[in-house]
């Protein structure tokens, strides 16, 4: 009577396994199934990126922003990886994007920056380039949490990093993700998890942008009063970068 639970456990465990080994193989058929048929298998040609020369622009002329004057775009170095600088200033001498928003202080926002990491190379795979960011700032972090935000259009959703950095001149409001064609994170395992589903059904590898958005602000100031101008701006690039670099 002891050992009976035991081998409903047992069976049952193996029911699950049985699935599992269905499933993956329905999955790898359904992968493999159209080079079958054409006769190009996908292990002849490593996948690569299709956006290459997209992220290569953008990497050299930044990202057009509507609503904002993109007025300066540089490259700087960070630990041996290259970073695009934008500055932005408003387009009009009130933005209807911040003075909308119910916040006096973000609504007198009108300028920001933007740093944007592109992937450089069909082989290079995100790597926390936070850590390398911060600490070539010098930046002192503070009211870590998180911002989601639902992107318009086919961008989606995204989970971005939203706190406070201090640096020796100025404070900021930060956002930092890992831009992808529908999504993005600031996690490399989304990615990671995304880049396989791409492999396995369109033998592609999937693009990333790293992007930190920096949000000037007084250092007494309270950071929530610029949560929604910081989930604005990261709705308005996470669709620009989905339409023009990712797609």
């Amino acid at each position: 009577m002891t050992t009976q639970p035991s081998v409903l456990s047992s069976s049952l465990s193996r029911w699950i396994n049985l699935a599992l080994v269905i499933a993956l193989a329905a999955l790898a058929a359904i992968a493999i199934l159209p080079a079958y048929l054409s006769g190009q298998w996908p292990w002849v040609n490593a996948p690569q990126v299709a956006q290459i020369d997209q992220l290569r622009t953008l990497q050299n002329e930044g990202l057009a922003l509507p609503g904002w004057q993109l007025t300066t775009v540089e490259p700087i170095l960070i630990n041996q990886q290259t970073w695009t600088l934008g500055e932005y200033r408003a387009a009009a001498p009130e933005n209807p994007s911040a003075s909308a928003l119910a916040s006096p202080a973000a609504a007198a926002v009108q300028q920001f920056a933007l740093l944007l990491h592109p992937q450089p190379w069909h082989s290079n795979q995100p790597q926390l380039e936070w850590i390398d960011l911060a600490g070539a700032q010098s930046w002192r972090i503070e009211s870590r949490q998180g911002l989601k935000v639902n992107s318009p259009d086919s961008a989606g959703p995204v989970n971005a990093r939203f706190f406070r950095a201090w640096g020796d001149r100025q404070s900021f409001a930060v956002v930092q993700w890992y831009a992808l064609p529908s999504s993005g994170s600031p996690s490399p395992g989304h990615w990671f998890w995304a880049d396989q589903w791409s492999q396995l059904t369109q033998h592609t590898l999937t693009p990333w942008v790293a992007v930190s958005l920096l949000i000037p602000m007084p250092p007494l100031a309270a950071i929530g009063d610029y949560q929604p101008l910081a989930a604005e701006l990261t709705g308005l690039i996470q669709q620009q970068l989905a339409q023009t670099v990712l797609n």
